[in-house]
């Protein structure tokens, strides 16, 4: 793999990332002369006509957007029966690191944060798309603070019934929202609940539920209340601890309408 190319036309440097269906290159474009992010599908899920349709899925979901905080997709394709998105690269870490590295954040430092990934999920809202997966690693920071929404991987359409089918346990427990931990059908309410556990972890530098199991922390989802944040950390005013809560409300009637709303 290392240093081997795709299609005649892109220069494989090195693995970057990887997750369950795919693995992630940084990459060249031997054509435009610039560096990228290759997205290769894993060869156990190339041969299989489900994950082969997701995964060009969300070729067509993110090449459709243009959008400030939303990856750029360049190209895509398939080598030697490997379906490949071909995607801008970013120079930067993702929120998970810096949130680890440099945790916790002052309020306003959160809302600029916030207000960048809440911009891009009402983009994507509004176009009829709910990402489902919002988490700290699906969001690269750049060295000038510009943040980046990425893995539309297992986004799905609001009247799409087919492929992600609500139960199927896609996305991580610790940012998944109480409708989704109990199989329900994942809204853009879902993502704004997923925002509010980011919000959370970044003025505290802890999760708001914490468990052995997975089914335990989803379970916590449903069930339990968070500490208030400013419990969890006094140097939170207890009126941005309010806007935190009230996203991470367990009715999604009851958080904010709107992404942008909440930023």
């Amino acid at each position: 793999m290392n240093r081997s190319t795709v299609n005649r036309r892109y220069t494989i440097e090195r693995k970057i990332g990887e997750g369950g269906m795919a693995e992630v290159f940084l990459g060249y474009d031997d054509l435009l002369h610039r560096p990228v992010a290759i997205k290769r599908l894993r060869p156990q899920y190339a041969a299989d006509a489900t994950f082969r349709v997701r995964f060009e899925r969300e070729a067509q979901a993110a090449a459709s957007f243009s959008h400030p905080n939303i990856v750029n997709i360049y190209d895509v394709g398939e080598d030697g029966g490997t379906p490949y998105i071909v995607m801008e690269y970013i120079a930067g870490e993702t929120l998970k690191e810096i949130i680890e590295q440099e945790g916790p954040f002052h309020p306003d430092d959160v809302a600029i944060l916030i207000e960048q990934v809440a911009s891009a999920l009402d983009y994507a809202h509004e176009r009829g798309f709910v990402h489902r997966d919002i988490k700290p690693q699906n969001i690269l920071v750049d060295a000038a603070g510009l943040a980046k929404v990425v893995d539309f991987g297992i986004a799905k359409g609001l009247s799409d019934s087919t492929l992600t089918e609500a139960g199927t346990g896609l996305g991580t427990v610790h940012y998944l929202s109480p409708e989704q931990a109990s199989g329900l059908m994942a809204t853009p309410s879902s993502d704004i609940y997923s925002l509010g556990v980011i919000a959370y972890e970044m003025l505290t530098g802890r999760l708001p539920f914490e468990a052995d199991s997975a089914v335990g922390v989803a379970m916590k989802h449903l069930h339990e209340a968070p500490k208030h944040p400013s419990q969890v950390n006094p140097r939170v005013p207890r009126p941005a601890g309010d806007i935190v809560m009230r996203a991470l409300a367990k009715d999604p009637t009851q958080r904010f309408p709107t992404a942008g709303e909440f930023a």
